[in-house]
């Protein structure tokens, strides 16, 4: 297998290299389902999600003029996707089990009461908060795909996990109850 660097794909891709074009999708899939997952809550509603903005990164691609900013660049289509999915994604659709492991009652509760405290966030915390813990991102990154200053996306961050510790505390008092 012939690895490539993803700048040299994008300027491959952007003169119509079809297989370049084919490789920066498929690196780009899992870290776009990962981030429409825990933007919108729901497995369905994250894949058509993380497609749309797989579709739009090809689109657009020739519109992107330095191939270094691809990362922040496509980073930020697949939050704009999957805010619009979450946006129209209707309230009543329950939150899923993610693969927690049978017989793991605990931990299975705790991570439902995680994902359900995520999901009261507004998409202006979670998308941030979701950029920072599931992919790792710096602030100054989170900013670059947002559009924000650096400055603004820690308030945020610190903001939002202010608003989940809360949500996790009040999630937390019923188990209490029963121990």
């Amino acid at each position: 297998m012939h690895v490539t660097d993803p700048q040299d794909d994008v300027r491959a891709a952007r003169d119509g290299d079809r297989a370049a074009l084919d490789r920066l999708l498929a690196a780009l899939w899992p870290r776009a389902f990962r981030l429409a997952l825990g933007i919108t809550q729901h497995g369905p509603t994250a894949e058509d999600a993380a497609q749309d903005a797989l579709v739009l990164v090809a689109a657009r691609l020739a519109t992107l003029r330095d191939p270094q900013a691809y990362p922040a660049w496509s980073t930020r289509l697949v939050v704009n996707a999957a805010a619009s999915a979450a946006r129209r994604r209707p309230a009543h659709l329950p939150l899923e089990d993610r693969g927690a492991g049978a017989g793991f009652e605990e931990a299975l509760a705790e991570r439902l009461d995680v994902l359900g405290a995520l999901g009261t966030l507004p998409l202006w915390l979670r998308i941030p908060l979701v950029l920072s813990y599931a992919e790792g991102l710096t602030s100054r990154e989170i900013g670059l795909a947002l559009g924000a200053p650096a400055p603004t996306i820690r308030f945020r961050l610190a903001l939002a996990r202010r608003r989940l510790a809360a949500a996790l505390g009040a999630a937390a008092a019923p188990h209490e109850e029963f121990a």
